[in-house]
């Protein structure tokens, strides 16, 4: 099933060079011939809360959105967030309201949780 929005999250090099998965982006680039595309970049310092809730709203969460979908079970990306956060074990309804360690266990633990439920490998976030 062709994908019709991805997202993803990458960086850019001491050397200026921006550095994304371009298997993924070629990928969704063959399957859109003639489409046209809107492209958003935004900046994230590294090891930052800001750079972790990028990385979780920009990659994981539209990934896990397009697993669940695959699945049969459509979400819209909010309710899959308080889905996702709810089985985590947390009671809010936006993950950025999570401190700095608490997001990088939660984003943890979304590596694991779509491994085993949604048969979804979660590039970690210094590879992409």
């Amino acid at each position: 099933m062709k994908a019709d929005k991805i997202s993803e999250s990458g960086t850019i090099g001491k050397d200026g060079k921006l550095r994304l998965p371009m298997d993924r982006i070629n990928q969704f680039a063959a399957d859109n011939k003639g489409m046209r595309v809107i492209v958003t970049f935004e900046v994230a310092e590294p090891g930052s809360t800001v750079a972790q809730q990028s990385y979780f709203y920009s990659y994981i969460l539209p990934t896990c959105q397009q697993a669940f979908k695959e699945l049969g079970n459509r979400y819209s990306l909010g309710t899959l967030e308080i889905l996702l956060l709810s089985e985590y074990g947390s009671n809010l309804t936006s993950a950025r309201n999570l401190d700095k360690s608490r997001m990088s266990d939660f984003i943890d633990w979304l590596k694991q949780y779509a491994a085993e439920n949604l048969n979804v490998y979660i590039e970690d976030s210094k590879v992409i």
